[in-house]
């Protein structure tokens, strides 16, 4: 079993959690459909995060603002995931199981991983900078790393796009 076990304790107000090192990986996978409501265009945000192999953490929910590219979204999407990562990575440090560091986090647009891992600003991502900082930040301390991950294996993907036909059904 991949994940901490919770044991119960003789104080019944209260549980003990008893965990293997190996344990304590947190991982963030992160879509974003760019721009598909179609009354306001903003796009829809969706990420899972993982501890140990079991989902804890999930989200979907329209974007804020309208993203003016694909790698915009995800880009938002990337710094909202990454924020729950390190509140749960700071709650298992609080109970003295720091988790292994870097957190990977899973994205399937190659453009907002480079935005991520690439130091210089340009005219087109300006609008993204403050997002920008947050992310950077996190690769910098090396506490995340971003990992490409195709888009039939990722997994917020059914989060964040309707299913089609061929999703429904896939005849093998």
């Amino acid at each position: 079993m991949d994940s901490p076990i919770w044991i119960p304790n003789p104080n019944p107000k209260s549980l003990r959690l008893a965990a293997n090192v190996v344990h304590t990986r947190v991982a963030g996978f992160s879509d974003a459909d760019w721009a598909k409501c179609p009354f306001d265009r903003r796009s829809t945000t969706g990420y899972y995060v993982f501890l140990g192999g079991n989902l804890v953490s999930w989200k979907s929910k329209k974007q804020s603002v309208v993203s003016r590219s694909s790698a915009e979204s995800e880009y938002r999407t990337m710094t909202n995931v990454i924020l729950e990562m390190v509140w749960i990575r700071d709650l298992l440090t609080e109970i003295s199981l720091p988790p292994k560091c870097p957190m990977d986090i899973y994205g399937d647009n190659k453009a907002a991983i480079h935005i991520a891992e690439n130091p210089v600003f340009h005219e087109r991502t300006k609008q993204i900078e403050v997002d920008c900082h947050v992310v950077r930040n996190k690769l910098e301390d090396k506490i995340i790393t971003t990992k490409h991950v195709s888009t039939i294996d990722q997994l917020a993907d059914i989060i964040t796009k309707p299913l089609g036909m061929h999703d429904i059904y896939a005849p093998a």
